[in-house]
């Protein structure tokens, strides 16, 4: 057991393993995040065509990520995840077999959903054997940021030096590694003391019915309820602001750097920056919750990762101004996952934290859905560099009212 006076236990057999997955998907997630905009930009597509692209990605997960959620609180977590990872595996050796634009899109849209879903499923099982605590969350975090760390610059290195069939070869490679860590994580983890899954007549585990795995109107209804909570929506909202920049970095900022001149394994170098400090950043979370209320913990260090965004264009191809901004933007938004993470998970019960994690999910695919597109066609207007200031403007006017509205609410008075 991994124990602490003021902490609730954590089955060691579980914790690692599910700690593993965590690592996996964001170097999975991280690869070909890196990947697929360096392959746009080879095949000639436009800033516009690469807003859609990379926008499509997030299309699925904001509409059935609520779906995936209920379905791992159904049927099981671990369950559920074995089935995501496998797929979307296999489907990541067509990217390079498939040049033509409208193909790109779709495969998109199906390798967004499945690894959006397997990332919630990770985190759903940190969250019920951690049961919310933020040090648990952090230390998850920690560990899926680790993975980040040398992704970016390792599959930037890859492309430079094997071109797109060695990247995409890579990345392949790493959902395998995905798969194979999900396959350790225990199937008693996720329902330790916390939640018994119904067995059927035999005794053994539910198995699902066609028309529960179909969408359902009424789980959507019962999610989205989720947020009368005022914990939950303002840290839905966070999380939807906090994943912006991210959104702009796997689309803009990679195509901006590298129409500056920068190459591709500079560019990952810079991206890895900022998951060194979000690393160590998404350790800070409990002891800042600890000191100070939370709801400013998160408004405050959302402004922060979001002005460091936007400055970009500002510092030219420097690559030392790039790379302070991306020490600060990191360690910003590293901190930030645990803490949503946190403030979501306490106000739940165990049997809604798939629900949770999927609504949160939601909110960030619905920024990364719109976000690209929209800042794609205002770079086509008034110029990449332009966008972000534009785009980044906009988005702390954002952060702004939020504050002011958790500053008047009675819910989070004295907290």
């Amino acid at each position: 057991m991994v124990k602490d006076m003021d902490r609730p236990e954590v089955p060691v057999r579980a914790y690692y393993p599910v700690l593993g997955t965590g690592l996996a998907a964001n170097i999975n997630s991280d690869f070909l995040t890196v990947a697929v905009p360096l392959w746009a930009v080879m095949l000639g597509a436009t800033p516009g065509e690469i807003g859609i692209m990379i926008g499509a990605r997030s299309l699925l997960p904001f509409l059935l990520a609520i779906h995936g959620g209920v379905l791992m609180d159904r049927f099981g977590t671990r369950r559920m995840m074995l089935i995501f990872t496998g797929i979307s595996t296999a489907l990541v050796p067509l990217y390079p077999l498939s040049p033509w634009f409208p193909a790109l899109v779709v495969l998109q849209m199906m390798t967004g959903l499945l690894q959006n879903l397997s990332w919630i499923g990770a985190q759903t099982l940190i969250a019920r054997i951690g049961r919310g605590d933020p040090h648990y969350l952090g230390m998850f975090s920690f560990s899926a940021r680790v993975g980040s760390i040398g992704a970016p610059a390792a599959i930037g290195l890859v492309w430079d030096l094997t071109g797109h069939w060695g990247a995409f070869v890579a990345c392949t490679l790493t959902g395998v590694v995905l798969t194979l860590s999900t396959a350790l994580v225990p199937r008693w983890a996720e329902t330790h003391g916390l939640e018994p899954k119904a067995p059927d007549a035999a005794g053994g585990p539910r198995r699902p019915g066609w028309r529960e795995v179909l969408p359902s109107l009424r789980d959507y209804a019962d999610t989205v309820a989720l947020l009368a909570v005022p914990a939950v929506a303002l840290g839905i909202a966070i999380a939807l602001l906090r994943h912006t920049p991210s959104t702009i970095q796997a689309s803009f900022y990679i195509t901006y750097l590298k129409e500056i001149g920068l190459q591709a394994s500079v560019i990952g170098a810079l991206i890895s920056c900022s998951e060194v400090t979000g690393a160590f950043g998404s350790l800070l979370a409990a002891p800042l919750m600890r000191r100070f209320p939370a709801h400013w913990v998160l408004v405050v260090f959302t402004m922060l990762t979001i002005a460091m965004m936007t400055l970009t264009p500002l510092f030219g191809g420097i690559v030392a101004l790039l790379g302070a901004a991306q020490v600060l933007r990191g360690a910003a938004h590293g901190l930030l996952h645990p803490a949503t993470f946190s403030v979501i998970s306490r106000a739940l019960t165990p049997e809604t934290q798939a629900r949770g994690v999927a609504l949160r999910t939601t909110g960030n695919r619905l920024g990364a859905v719109v976000l690209p597109i929209v800042m794609g066609f205002i770079a086509e207007a008034a110029g990449v560099a332009a966008s972000f200031a534009i785009v980044g403007g906009g988005l702390l006017v954002i952060v702004a009212v939020v504050g002011v509205l958790v500053s008047r609410n009675p819910a989070f008075r004295g907290s």
